[in-house]
């Protein structure tokens, strides 16, 4: 399946941080498709630094997730939250991540 990337987030995240929601995002799909679970289209992360360690906060509505992640990078980055959706149409499938300004 395709990944886009917005410009506001190919400015404000670094590259590993992007890599590491996709895969955070990969394994909560895998999770929910184990269970039986209806998988939800959108994903909401969180940035927040504690003790110079960013951790990310990763929710969705339905079913109701949130936990919490190690990122890792340990600088602090200029954005607090973004999202990951996936886009199902008719011919094609595929997911983009972006700032909530750019929604």
């Amino acid at each position: 399946m395709n990944r886009y990337i917005t410009r506001g987030i190919a400015q404000n995240l670094p590259i590993s941080l992007q890599k590491q929601l996709w895969k955070l995002v990969a394994q909560r799909e895998n999770e929910q498709s184990e269970e039986l679970e209806a998988i939800d289209y959108f994903h909401i992360f969180q940035f927040n630094m504690h003790n110079d360690q960013l951790y990310i906060k990763h929710q969705q509505e339905r079913p109701a997730y949130v936990k919490t992640h190690k990122a890792n990078v340990k600088q602090s980055i200029d954005i607090n939250k973004g999202y990951i959706i996936k886009e199902d149409d008719v011919d094609l499938s595929y997911y983009i991540m972006l700032l909530p300004n750019e929604y």
